[in-house]
């Protein structure tokens, strides 16, 4: 490895970081930007995550904490000691010009102000002009927001250019990827220009499971000379060293290798053996290269060179120039710090031409995966950066709870169109967990072939086959451990592509405070004397019905999300169908409506406010089936033979609104009896010893009869004929146009009832079930005070006692000690065993407060034996607590 930047630069990189100056310092040796030029950002959208300069570099700074080359991402394997640029060319008078990223490049402005020189970055609206009604290329789900690209030919910055390739054309919209990065630079780092370029680097980046290990670097060098240069040569400087510190001073570098295969415009350097100490015995190395995806007039890779940085890097710029033009494919060096450099020459750079140079950096697992993915990073890039593409993250919240996590996200996902295919294909969900910070989440798989990974075992997955079907978008992940951090993303994933021949696509696992679909949650302790939502649950009944059995279960998800203190849950019904609806009662506002699903299904309950609400019904079946009066003397003449419930359950119809069932029917036998009519053809009459009465409503309704022997089509209990109850005025007429949804009950009597009389009833009780007269009622989380002050004695410190360090402690130099189960609002005050007052720490929240074990000057507290007084509203409690060094 060796650091291009200088190494002088680095040692000087301490001091301006103090004195408040740049990432480096010009000093001997090398022609680095002045501080007051020089930015730095990190690319960390795809699985390799790296810095990029503004001048002309990427990574070489690992030595310094910034990561560099980094992958996988989280895993702190660095592969890319330094990637620079070489371009050069001969003039007319014999000399030959090569400038270089070590001494000749400067950053150019790239904002209106003539001293802004950062790189502008699509994930950072503060490196750019982001304007929210800037709104160009919403109708293509892809806003500018103020994102722009530079035109070299005309020096402006404009909208970016975006393939549709459902049109076949470009339409003007934001960024063409998940993570963009643009800066201007030029050769002019000594003062004056060298050759007169200026260069615009746009570099794409993904986290799709087909590119994620693909970073695209698109360079437009433009001649702003006077001179034609013929024979212009531009060279890619590659120093990949595949390993890491091993506590000798090396990092494996020693032991690399490169390669090269000119028919693919493909380089790149990989371990001899596969391992490297400082890395461990568990980890194989893998394998980074670049490759050419776009040179002039396509005249691809044209020399491979490599070497020992040591003896290149005193070469003059003839012998450079020469380097890279020269058609040599050199072979690699015996395992060696080795870099290449991949080059192109031959290009007529004419005075006022632009010209593009495409190149992506590309990880591996082996040669083998490597050079697949170079192969799908051309087809991407010559497909106007367009691929099969997994379904857009959905947005993650999480909640951290008392030994839970409670997430919740949005329909993103589902509602998201692929570009290359023009249809929804989203297939489903993973949920991921990581307990290391997101080094790892979860066991990874074991394939077919008995290898393990690249993927892990989800925490929980969801499947569906149109993107239309509903689908959880909640999970409470529970036996977890307070004051642990537990990381989690929610994944999307499609049904992949076979035209393609590319399989299921899911979108990254995703970090914490950088991707959408990712959130963090360190649960904790309650406030003493909580009442949650559900605790909150009460069932209000109108007008004296009778109360329903079903029942609403309220869980929050998003206590941010609360618009009023009071939420209802009601029905509306009609013939066809019975519905509910959410209100919030502080405002008046309706939630949720229409909705239909009472079985507390979690793909169907809607998160409202926050709160996913729960609606269960109660059993659709009758209450009782009895005689309730008789004709003379109190003998039971007529029971129940057999119930089907509901008839369109009987027949596999379907079900009318609950208000059908909901109702108390009675067959009252009478000396005219009605008219009822065939259940085959709802129009042939019958004659009943029987009326039906709705006595929920008190209105006569119709029955149609089910006979089972076609000789007796009258309805005789002794054949086992089955009665449906129509919910429809009874008027002596039939009524087919109320079949099925006016249909209730579909039953008969016993064999034995056929002795019935005038005067006898027989009575069908309605069923617990939900109506409009039913309302749950519930409130957002509250504290009551007397349970809070009736469980003080519960307050306490964890752990205790603190010895060395406590088991969630992830930060090295970190010190966390917990009060837990503490009023919702509190002052805690910490004294030493002689009553010496050491902090006084204000609480207001859950119930756990976190302290940094620092005193109220700074100081980290010494070892020994200490006093807390917890002050309240709702009491006071005092306790101890000991730390042991």
């Amino acid at each position: 490895m060796h650091s291009g930047l200088s190494i002088v630069a680095v040692c000087v990189a301490a001091l301006l970081a103090i004195s408040g100056g740049g990432l480096f310092a010009a000093s001997a040796g090398s022609q680095v930007p002045a501080p007051e030029l020089q930015d730095l950002i990190t690319h960390d959208k795809g699985n390799i995550r790296t810095t990029v300069s503004n001048w002309g570099t990427i990574g070489g700074l690992s030595h310094l904490g910034f990561p560099s080359g980094e992958w996988p991402k989280g895993s702190g394997h660095d592969y890319l000691a330094e990637l620079k640029y070489w371009m050069g060319a001969s003039v007319v008078s014999g000399d030959t010009l090569l400038a270089d990223s070590d001494d000749d490049y400067a950053p150019l402005t790239s904002y209106a102000t003539a001293t802004d020189y950062r790189i502008r970055l699509s994930t950072d609206s503060t490196r750019y002009e982001f304007d929210r009604d800037d709104t160009t290329g919403a109708g293509r789900d892809n806003p500018a927001y103020g994102w722009r690209h530079y035109d070299p030919q005309t020096g402006e910055w404009v909208y970016n250019e975006v393939w549709d390739p459902q049109t076949e054309s470009f339409y003007s919209g934001g960024p063409s990827s998940l993570q963009e990065s643009i800066y201007r630079f030029n050769d002019a780092g000594l003062g004056s220009s060298l050759m007169g370029l200026e260069m615009v680097q746009t570099i794409y980046q993904w986290n799709y499971s087909y590119n994620e290990d693909v970073m695209f670097v698109v360079l437009d060098i433009t001649n702003k000379s006077d001179n034609d240069y013929e024979n212009f040569a531009f060279g890619l400087y590659c120093d990949f060293d595949i390993g890491g510190p091993d506590g000798s001073g090396e990092n494996g570098r020693l032991g690399d290798l490169v390669a090269s295969d000119t028919s693919q415009n493909l380089a790149w350097t990989y371990d001899a053996d596969g391992y490297d100490p400082g890395w461990g015995p568990s980890v194989v190395t893998g394998v980074m290269g670049t490759r050419y995806i776009e040179t002039p007039d396509n005249i691809g890779m044209t020399a491979f060179r490599t070497g020992e940085w040591e003896r290149i890097e005193n070469t003059n710029d003839r012998e450079k120039y020469a380097y890279i033009t020269d058609h040599i494919y050199e072979e690699s060096l015996p395992p060696t710090d080795q870099y290449y450099v991949q080059a192109t020459s031959g290009i007529n750079l004419e005075k006022g031409k632009t010209i593009r140079i495409g190149f992506a950096i590309i990880a591996g697992y082996d040669e083998e995966d490597f050079r697949n993915k170079s192969k799908i990073a051309q087809t991407v890039y010559s497909n106007h950066f367009v691929g099969p593409t997994p379904p857009k993250p959905s947005k993650l919240t999480v909640l951290s709870g008392n030994n839970e996590a409670r997430l919740s996200w949005d329909n993103t996902a589902p509602e998201s169109v692929d570009p290359l295919l023009g249809v929804a294909d989203f297939a489903g969900y993973k949920l991921y967990r990581s307990t290391d910070q997101g080094a790892s989440w979860g066991r990874l798989v074991r394939n077919n072939d008995g290898s393990l990974g690249p993927d892990y075992v989800p925490l929980a997955i969801w499947r569906v086959e149109d993107a239309s079907e509903p689908i959880p978008h909640t999970y409470v992940d529970t036996a977890l451990v307070n004051g642990f951090e537990y990381w989690y993303s929610v994944v999307a994933f499609d049904k992949g592509d076979s035209s393609a021949g590319v399989g299921p696509l899911q979108t990254a696992y995703g970090r914490p405070g950088s991707d959408d679909n990712a959130g963090a949650a360190v649960p904790r302790s309650n406030p003493a004397g909580y009442v949650p939502v559900e605790s909150t649950l009460r069932h209000e009944v109108e007008g004296g019905a009778t109360a329903s059995d079903g029942n609403v279960v309220p869980v929050l998800f998003d206590d941010s999300q609360f618009s009023g203190e009071e939420y209802e849950v009601g029905f509306k019904e009609d013939m066809y169908t019975t519905s509910w609806y959410v209100v919030n009662r502080t405002t008046g506002d309706t939630l949720a409506v229409d909705m239909t699903d009472q079985s507390g299904d979690l793909a169907q309950a809607p998160v409202v406010d926050g709160v996913q609400v729960f609606v269960f019904n109660g059993e659709r079946e009758p209450r009782h089936f009895k005689q309730v009066s008789f004709s003379a003397g109190a003998d039971t003449t007529l029971e129940l033979g057999y119930s089907y419930g509901p008839m369109g359950s009987a027949f596999g119809f379907p079900i009318g609104g609950d208000v059908h069932f909901r109702s108390t029917y009675q067959l009252r036998f009478t000396a005219t009896g009605s008219l009822g009519y065939s259940f085959y053809d709802d129009v042939t009459p019958i004659n009943l010893p029987f009326e039906v009465w709705n006595t929920t409503t008190n209105q006569q309704v119709l029955a149609e009869i089910y006979h089972l022997d076609a000789d007796e089509p009258g309805w005789d209990p002794r054949n086992r004929d089955y009665i449906s109850i129509v919910n429809v005025p009874y008027d002596n007429q039939s009524h087919p146009e109320a079949f099925p949804y006016g249909h209730s009950w579909f039953f008969r009597l016993d064999t034995a009832s056929y002795n019935y009389r005038v005067g006898d009833v027989f009575e069908v009780g309605g069923a617990p079930v939900n109506g409009a007269d039913d309302k749950f009622v519930f409130n957002i989380p509250s504290v009551n005070k007397e349970a809070a002050s009736a469980a003080l004695d519960q307050v306490r410190v964890v752990p205790n006692p603190y010895v060395a360090r406590a088991a969630w402690e992830t930060v090295e130099g970190e010190r966390r000690l917990e009060f837990v189960n503490l009023p919702a609002t509190a002052t805690i005050r910490v004294y030493t065993l002689a009553g010496d007052l050491v902090q006084t720490l204000e609480h207001d929240g859950s119930g756990t407060f976190v302290w940094n074990m620092l005193t109220s000057n700074g100081q980290g507290i010494a070892p020994g034996l200490y006093f807390y007084h917890v002050e309240s509203q709702v009491g006071e409690r005092v306790g101890k607590f000991a730390v042991i060094k």
